[in-house]
């Protein structure tokens, strides 16, 4: 009992660890070595949507398609933390505002070099995505990236 209990942890923590990046900059090294698109998950932890779509992330589908196509990374849109991004200092909260983040869950997808992927959504174009999407449409909007059609369709089409 012990064993299989020990085995489930470690596939656990694994599973948890292959899934996130340790940190932003991390992310975003990553994302230009390996030539992906940068996905960021801007969120608040007293926040209830953010907590749903923290198990929208963690699906088995969702996780397999984000670690094939994307480099993951979370920001704490109320963090403190330290981050050098587009040549300046910024703590995790002034990086969330800058990159327009209103409301949580807030998605942004950035290119391997780092700049936020502009795309139109109900006939407006914008860098971010906020609120919470279930499963399938979270799915939906991961291929939209991924498959470029945001260079010529409105996301509000795809969802």
């Amino acid at each position: 009992m012990k064993t299989k209990s020990l085995i489930l942890v470690i596939l656990l923590a694994f599973s948890a660890a292959a899934f996130s990046q340790t940190g932003f900059s991390d992310g975003l090294s990553k994302g230009k070595s390996q030539g992906k698109k940068i996905l960021v998950n801007i969120y608040s932890e007293s926040d209830t949507w953010s907590k749903k779509m923290e198990t929208v992330y963690s699906s088995d589908a969702v996780k397999n398609y984000v670690n094939s196509n994307f480099i993951y990374v979370k920001l704490n849109a109320n963090g403190s933390d330290k981050i050098s991004y587009s040549g300046k200092d910024w703590t995790a909260s002034s990086l969330s505002k800058f990159f327009g983040a209103t409301g949580y869950p807030t998605h942004i997808v950035l290119n391997p070099d780092g700049s936020v992927i502009k795309f139109n959504y109900n006939g407006e174009t914008t860098g971010v995505f906020s609120g919470y999407l279930d499963v399938t449409e979270f799915e939906k909007f991961l291929k939209y990236f991924s498959e470029n059609k945001y260079k010529d369709t409105d996301l509000s089409k795809v969802l």
